[in-house]
């Protein structure tokens, strides 16, 4: 008895990355020397955010925060 293939499912072709998984098997997840990248670039990028003072607008409303939560207690 023959075994028929549905539509959809496709064979990976040679040099595929998808052809050396098994059936159902995820992709992998980004290269190490790319993960590595990513996170010098945040890095860089929250590096001068941290550096930046608190907005006047913020302190004043974690101030009224504060005096809300103090009331409730």
């Amino acid at each position: 008895m023959t075994q028929r293939r549905s539509a959809r499912q496709v064979e990976p072709q040679a040099g595929d990355p998808a052809a050396a998984r098994p059936h159902g098997a995820q992709s992998p997840g980004l290269q190490p020397q790319v993960q590595d990248h990513i996170g010098r670039q945040l890095r860089a990028l929250y590096d001068d955010v941290l550096g930046q003072p608190v907005p006047d607008r913020f302190k004043e409303l974690l101030e009224r925060l504060d005096r809300k939560a103090e009331d409730g207690s």
